[in-house]
């Protein structure tokens, strides 16, 4: 029996997850930074080793997907993840203000590293092998439009999340709900196809690209970087509570449409080549407006981030699907994810050592030049790889 033509219920759960793995866990890290260094006396680096640390059990989780789904099936391994992300946000929620606390935060961060890694390769190979080859780039779009939602619900709740003791407490406690909610309310059916996917040992480990995963490593440092410490830097500038939440708001708002814009241009064959590198320049240049000393640089640079932001996951995750056969995609998305992983790892480590030397606003810098490598990278992805149609449903 054939997959639903577009089950919306199941990209709904995917949405929700892509929201709560990326869009909580990482931007909504980022607008609760200023009161996580209040709170515990974080210093930048402090601020994004912490996110190093979740980044690594993402890169951990990442790596193990694959050979899990192969011995308990991806609906299982979905729900074990989930199960591992509320424990560890609960953790989280608990740590005290005291010299304890960020040795705690760092184990829950950690646990939801962990559990997100394996839970986002479980999400979009469910999500995949439920969708129509036609329908893949929509339904790609709609599941990473998800972490939009959840930045712009982040800035919306700008105030009570940096100027309260209580705010980052409650996030997580909201992101171990929804954690919980993902694995045991709504767990995704597991369709023949992809029970077969996740079964079978792939004949061969076929790569999606040098060039596209190098690109996708640098994507990783640059989004990091920026988001980590774009709420800090304009709590350091003196800028006003409402300038940050309009800030977050802009950029998930554009994370949204960024996700719009890329199903538009990969529906078209002979615009899809040109979309990861016009991605990764929309971050460069947001970048580089971040950094400048325009009327309204915060804004319009978040606005220009967040369109690559969303747009780079969808588009690189359609162009590993179409290289590969069902049975391969879920190793070879895991190890381009990997590979951005590894940039989400060094991002937060290199960015707030340079904030701490010289000062955050090298931060945007930083950010501008791994985008730009990212680019160059891209261009290169384009004269190496040729792109025919999808290889199997």
């Amino acid at each position: 029996m054939s997959p639903p033509a577009f089950p919306a219920a199941l990209l709904a759960w995917a949405g929700l997850g892509v929201a709560l793995h990326v869009g909580v866990a990482r931007f909504t890290y980022g607008v609760m930074l200023p009161a996580l260094k209040r709170d515990l006396a974080l210093d930048y680096f402090g601020g994004g080793a912490l996110n190093a640390v979740h980044l690594l059990g993402y890169l951990a989780g990442t790596l193990a997907a694959a050979p899990l789904a192969r011995r308990l099936g991806m609906p299982l391994v979905s729900r074990s993840a989930h199960a591992l992300v509320a424990a560890g946000a609960l953790l989280c929620a608990l740590a005290p203000a005291s010299a304890a606390g960020p040795v705690i935060l760092a184990a829950g961060r950690l646990a939801t590293g962990l559990g997100a890694g394996t839970a986002i390769v479980a999400i979009l190979v469910i999500a995949f092998a439920a969708v129509p080859v036609a329908s893949r780039p929509m339904a790609s779009a709609i599941v990473w439009s998800g972490m939009g939602f959840a930045v712009v619900a982040s800035g919306m709740a700008a105030g009570a999340l940096v100027e309260t003791g209580f705010g980052w407490r409650a996030a997580f406690l909201i992101a171990a709900m929804l954690a919980g909610l993902l694995a045991f309310v709504f767990p995704p059916p597991g369709t023949p196809e992809e029970r077969a996917a996740a079964e079978a040992a792939p004949a061969r480990f076929r790569s999606p690209g040098f060039f596209l995963v190098a690109a996708y490593l640098m994507f990783g440092a640059g989004y990091i970087a920026y988001s980590t410490f774009a709420g800090t830097r304009l709590a350091a500038s003196g800028a006003p509570l409402a300038a940050a939440s309009g800030m977050w708001i802009a950029f998930g708002a554009s994370m949204i449409a960024g996700s719009a814009l890329s199903f538009a241009v990969l529906r078209f064959e002979g615009r899809r080549k040109l979309a990861l590198i016009a991605a990764l320049l929309f971050g460069a240049i947001g970048a580089w407006v971040s950094w400048s000393d325009l009327a309204g640089a915060a804004v319009a640079g978040a606005l220009l981030v967040g369109v690559g932001v969303s747009s780079t996951p969808t588009i690189v995750s359609a162009y590993a699907r179409e290289r590969c056969s069902a049975a391969e995609y879920p190793q070879a998305f895991s190890f381009a994810t990997a590979a951005m992983g590894i940039g989400q790892l060094l991002g937060p480590l290199a960015a707030g050592a340079l904030a701490d030397r010289f000062g955050v606003d090298t931060v945007a810098l930083f950010a501008l030049a791994v985008y730009g490598l990212g680019a160059a990278l891209a261009v290169l992805d384009t004269r190496t790889v040729s792109r025919p149609a999808a290889l199997a449903s």
